[in-house]
């Protein structure tokens, strides 16, 4: 009886863990994406010689302190935003100083010339990407 126990227990074990796994997985494509955010009038305050891929929209800006948070989208996929910010970056002499990329979401951290930061990227829906971009004094 002990043994028909283990077993039913060890069999649910597998089940749940399988169970997980297809649920990861299916997690599906992005939804499509509603209409774009609104353009930020004017240019954000973006570090000196900060690169602006042409893919990129500014939507807004804020000062904390001495952090300036930069917030936008990146008109595509979250593969060719991370590829073209680590380009831009060191394209315009900025230092990578940590790369990551997860399956939604990207980060690119900065140096160049006293100031430091980062370029958050997160999927917003197919063809879109979250950008945020904190830059403070280094």
């Amino acid at each position: 009886m002990r043994r028909v126990f283990v077993l039913m227990v060890v069999g649910l074990l597998l089940l749940t863990a399988c169970e997980h796994d297809k649920d990861m997985e299916s997690e599906g494509p992005l939804a499509s994406c509603g209409p774009a955010p609104s353009a930020l009038g004017g240019t954000p305050m973006l570090p000196a010689n900060f690169p602006s891929p042409g893919e990129v929209t500014y939507t807004g800006a804020t000062i904390a302190g001495p952090s300036t948070e930069i917030m936008g989208y990146w008109t595509g996929d979250l593969d060719a935003a991370f590829a073209g910010y680590k380009n831009a970056l060191t394209g315009a002499g900025y230092q990578l100083t940590k790369t990551e990329m997860d399956a939604h979401d990207a980060e690119v951290n900065f140096s160049h010339s006293g100031t430091t930061g980062q370029v958050k990227l997160q999927e917003q829906c197919a063809g879109r990407v979250k950008v945020s971009i904190t830059a403070r004094p280094g």
